[in-house]
């Protein structure tokens, strides 16, 4: 019997800088987007020395190497990717023993045979079926964006592989784009780790494909800015 893909996915940021502190959140949603784990890191500041050693490699180092591995590192659910808006997450993938993908601004509706990708999900019986609960089987509507969202959305998100800054240790050419919906994320071409084994770009897009039925790839990562914000706060 085909073992099931695993029924959580992880959402991956930081916010600020390295002068003020870089803190980590990570949010782990289930497939009908309700959160079931989160966590945050206190602000990562790196010191004068780390500062003029580490030079350009510094945010690469701090978020790839220090604030994704002990986040993800906190749960003991199998996850089915990692999705983060930050390239300088993407120094970490092999650390983190699940696929890391990139989300991007979102892109227009994709349309396959004349029909809606939306009405396409919601004909897909089997994978339906197979992967969600009884109350995530209908597409959820999508919703345009507000102009407020929108403009928002794009001070986090790049619109694609082309366009994200250059950072030291990550080949975006290991990294592949695909669209699902409007979500528009870039996968890796193929993922080896000593938990996983050897995944490939087309299970790789395969994990992630479901969650997309009723969550936004972008709205997550608004959750975890406030949920840092509250914390920080109350801390």
């Amino acid at each position: 019997m085909e073992k099931k893909r695993p029924k959580y996915i992880g959402f991956l940021t930081s916010t600020g800088d390295a002068e003020g502190g870089v803190v980590g959140g990570f949010l782990i949603l289930n497939l009908v987007g309700r959160p079931v784990e989160f966590h945050c890191t206190a602000p990562v500041r790196p010191n004068r020395a780390q500062e003029i050693l580490f030079g350009s490699t510094l945010e690469g180092f701090m978020c790839g190497e220090q604030i994704a591995p002990a986040l993800v590192g906190k749960t003991k659910l199998e996850l089915a990717a990692v999705l983060t808006n930050k390239p300088a997450m993407l120094t970490a993938p092999s650390s983190l023993g699940v696929p890391l993908a990139l989300v991007f601004q979102h892109g227009e509706r994709v349309e396959a045979n004349g029909e809606a990708e939306e009405e396409r999900f919601e004909d897909d019986d089997q994978l339906a079926s197979d992967f969600l609960p009884e109350d995530a089987r209908k597409t959820r509507e999508y919703v345009a964006p507000t102009p407020e969202e929108d403009a928002n959305a794009k001070t986090f998100f790049y619109p694609s592989l082309e366009d994200a800054p250059f950072v030291p240790g990550v080949d975006y050419r290991k990294w592949r784009e695909t669209t699902i919906g409007v979500n528009r994320i870039a996968v890796p071409k193929g993922f080896l780790s000593e938990t996983t084994g050897k995944i490939s770009f087309e299970e790789c897009v395969a994990r992630i494909e479901p969650f997309f039925r009723a969550i936004d790839s972008v709205e997550p990562f608004e959750r975890i800015r406030l949920a840092v914000e509250e914390a920080q706060r109350a801390g």
